[in-house]
């Protein structure tokens, strides 16, 4: 085939690539594109490779047909069936590695993902501090606890259930703005609210 022989007759004459790039008018690329099979010369070109590595165009091509000038097109034929082959060969290489990319993806990359989503759900669900509360209102006490994360969204609420029927302690999200509201509940009705305990993160003032 065309690129081996091209390697091989190189090899046979000393030449280095750059040698043979040079002497053909091409860049040292072109000369390694046509050796690893990416590419092939066009007529006039191939014609100065077989003369400058001393062998006719047929033993290059290894092809079986007389070497003479008015063979062009045969040339031209030949060189285009190469063509057609190595863009075959290119399609099934480019599916291959589509193929592969794809496995690696479901192998790799979307696990990872999952794993990184998991990782940061963890994270979320993570007690980063507790506060706990006693509201004294018409001489009775009630108990309130508040478990947040480090974003301070509420993670669990627990205590009497007054305080949860009354202040409809649910729509919080944010533990600051659920102490606040418990807060300012029982102090518009004369009552008081007191931090008995604060465990980790402390709530903004």
């Amino acid at each position: 085939m065309f690129k081996e022989n091209l390697k091989a007759q190189r090899k046979l004459k000393g030449f280095t690539q750059e040698t043979l790039a040079i002497k053909v008018n091409v860049v040292r690329q072109t000369v390694s594109k046509w050796e690893k099979g990416l590419s092939v010369p066009d007529a006039e070109t191939l014609q100065k490779l077989a003369e400058v590595l001393d062998i006719t165009v047929s033993q290059l091509l290894g092809a079986e047909m007389p070497d003479k000038p008015e063979n062009n097109n045969e040339i031209a034929e030949q060189l285009s069936r190469i063509n057609e082959q190595l863009a075959i060969k290119n399609r099934r290489a480019h599916k291959v590695w589509k193929a592969i990319v794809i496995i690696l993806i479901l192998i790799i990359i979307i696990p990872a993902l999952f794993y990184i989503s998991y990782t940061m759900r963890h994270e979320n669900n993570k007690v980063a501090g507790t506060t706990e509360f006693t509201c004294i209102l018409d001489g009775e006490e009630y108990w309130y606890s508040i478990q947040y994360n480090d974003n301070y969204q509420v993670l669990s609420t627990s205590g009497d259930a007054y305080i949860d029927d009354y202040i409809n302690t649910e729509i919080y999200r944010d533990a600051n703005q659920l102490a606040a509201h418990i807060k300012n509940y029982f102090a518009i009705r004369g009552g008081v609210t007191v931090t008995t305990e604060e465990i980790g993160l402390k709530l903004l003032e």
